[in-house]
């Protein structure tokens, strides 16, 4: 599915897109970008249910943050999508006092000017956060308002405001380090959708495409399933589905495939695909393997071998 797809399947339900250019914050389209049917449907119906947080779990890369960016560029909906990190802290989401030229001052934060404008927030590495921070969002994640004792002021979130949060599993077998547990009374505040990876058959036609122009259309199509069955063989075991003294410390996500098959495309170009330098190799290091721990990343050039 594309962008236009998303809008139409959207009326049909009830959900008008905005025209073009009338709002800010509206995420750009990705014309690459390809949609999941089911996780459209995931959130049409969040869409419509009234609820006004959704959390969406699952393993590094598999397209938690491109899914709500790209559904907000569709319906031209505006997102505002701050950084997060372990660092960020109550008042960095829903504003603080600061100084500025002309003095101090209360300087809004993203949930306070999403909550006044009805509009969507994002935070992704939601479970990086600070506690405080996370706890933060209580009120906001069921739509109530939030007082700013700075100022005396009361932010209402307005109809249309939606808190959207990307959390990667709070389980170091993954690699996922560093990941703050939730409380129930957070926890139960969530509509919460679960990711997997892509099916191979959605993420192929991405591959092919930028294979097609160095190797033609049938030697394109043949490299692209090659390469999805190395990513899935990488999957399986950074997911610790083999033997537990198998696993891995990196994964490959479908932008890090996509990067993959741009390198092999350009390498294959350049030194000529009669070269004894394998592109394949060369476009996976720059892609994926380079930054992998030392035994990662020799496994995973087994698993190309």
């Amino acid at each position: 599915m594309n962008h236009e797809d998303v809008r139409k399947l959207c009326e049909a339900q009830g959900i008008i897109a905005l025209e073009e250019g009338v709002a800010p914050y509206v995420p750009g389209e990705d014309p690459g970008y390809v949609f999941r049917k089911e996780l459209v449907g995931e959130m049409i119906v969040f869409w419509l249910s009234g609820e006004k947080a959704m959390k969406l779990t699952g393993p590094a890369g598999c397209g938690k943050t491109s899914l709500v960016e790209q559904f907000h560029a569709a319906l031209r909906y505006p997102l505002l999508m701050p950084n997060t990190n372990s660092r960020t802290e109550a008042d960095d989401l829903i504003g603080k006092v600061t100084a500025g030229t002309a003095g101090w001052g209360y300087v809004p934060g993203p949930l306070h000017v999403a909550g006044e404008n009805g509009i969507s927030v994002f935070t992704d590495e939601y479970n990086v956060m600070s506690a405080g921070a996370i706890t933060s969002l209580n009120r906001a994640a069921e739509g109530n308002s939030i007082d700013i004792p700075e100022t005396g002021e009361r932010i209402v979130f307005n109809p249309g405001f939606r808190l959207f949060a990307a959390a990667n599993p709070n389980d170091k077998a993954l690699g996922f380090f560093g990941r703050n547990p939730e409380d129930a009374s957070n926890r139960e505040r969530f509509w919460t959708v679960e990711f997997g990876y892509p099916a191979p058959e959605e993420e192929k036609p991405l591959l092919a495409r930028e294979l097609i122009d160095a190797f033609g259309d049938e030697t394109a199509d043949r490299f692209a399933d090659s390469m999805l069955e190395v990513a899935g063989r990488v999957r399986r075991q950074y997911m610790g589905e083999n033997d537990a003294g198998d696993a891995l410390e990196v994964t490959m996500s479908t932008r890090t495939l996509v990067r993959w098959a741009k390198a092999v495309s350009v390498f294959a170009t350049v030194i000529g695909q009669g070269s004894d330098k394998n592109p394949f190799r060369m476009g996976l290091e720059r892609a994926l393997t380079n930054a992998a721990p030392r035994e990662s990343r020799e496994a995973i050039h087994e698993i190309l071998a």
